[in-house]
């Protein structure tokens, strides 16, 4: 059989206006002034004509304050320069249950992809009770690499509140899957697999709780047979640590080192 990592993918649940069905009335008020064109609706604004391609889009209500809807909109270069590389922004948004944006925070080169392409997002509601009163949502992206004997994947979750009518961010990507392998295009390759896992500790004494991270790691072989190609899995290291609440981010705390923890993906300034 094929190796199953030649072909990297990580899922995420997909696009669907049926948890949104004010998606058409979200887009018209959030950006009023885009027109249809050959790839989308075009939006100007930035330093390149942006188009949104309204499958791409997802939203859905926030369970802690039903009365909310939450969304996130890739904003994809509409006419890229250079082939294989597309400049790309993620705009968030807090609205109310007809559409209308209460809040919105774009985060600039997210959804950019050259040899790393950005693909699907997807709002994470799950209980991130930060602190007393106040409840984080999470935004998940994916990115995956081109190269069939080296391949590559990531999964990232980036957290953010909404207070005050502001959206910000608390955490940068942290990383929740990784794959990363080598092979010779057809069988015999190695490949690792790291996946991580959040939870909520205790509480520090800036009055935000710790996150737990559990890291599981499976290690990959494959070696053709005369009449197969045979693939073997081992547990590799495993690990746990704690992000702690610093100066407006989750972090790790001291001088640990935080390589391959964190997304890829550079976001500048707003």
């Amino acid at each position: 059989m094929k190796l199953a990592f030649v072909a990297l993918a990580f899922m995420l649940p997909a696009p669907a206006f049926a948890e949104c069905t004010i998606a058409d009335a979200m887009l018209k008020s959030a950006y009023p002034n885009a027109q249809q064109g050959d790839n989308g609706l075009l939006v100007d604004g930035g330093s390149f004509q942006r188009a949104i391609q309204p499958e791409n889009v997802v939203c859905k209500a926030w369970p802690w304050r039903p009365e909310l809807m939450l969304a996130a909109v890739p904003l994809l270069e509409a006419k890229p320069a250079e082939e294989g590389m597309n400049k790309g922004d993620v705009e968030i948004l807090v609205t109310d249950r007809t559409g209308k944006p209460l809040a919105r925070r774009i985060e600039p080169g997210m959804a950019f992809s050259d040899a790393i392409r950005f693909g699907d997002i997807g709002l994470d509601t799950a209980r991130y009770d930060i602190r007393e009163g106040q409840r984080a949502f999470g935004l998940r992206t994916t990115q995956s690499g081109s190269s069939r004997v080296n391949p590559y994947g990531e999964q990232a979750l980036w957290l953010y509140t909404f207070d005050k009518g502001r959206i910000e961010r608390v955490l940068d990507g942290l990383v929740v899957e990784h794959g990363l392998g080598e092979n010779d295009g057809n069988c015999q390759g190695e490949y690792t697999m790291v996946k991580r896992t959040v939870t909520l500790g205790p509480k520090a004494s800036s009055g935000y709780r710790t996150l737990g991270v559990e890291q599981t790691e499976t290690l990959s072989t494959s070696q053709p047979t005369a009449d197969d190609c045979v693939s073997k899995e081992r547990p590799g290291k495993s690990a746990r640590f704690a992000l702690t609440y610093d100066k407006g981010r989750y972090r790790l705390p001291g001088k640990a080192s935080s390589d391959g923890l964190f997304s890829t993906i550079e976001i500048g300034e707003q």
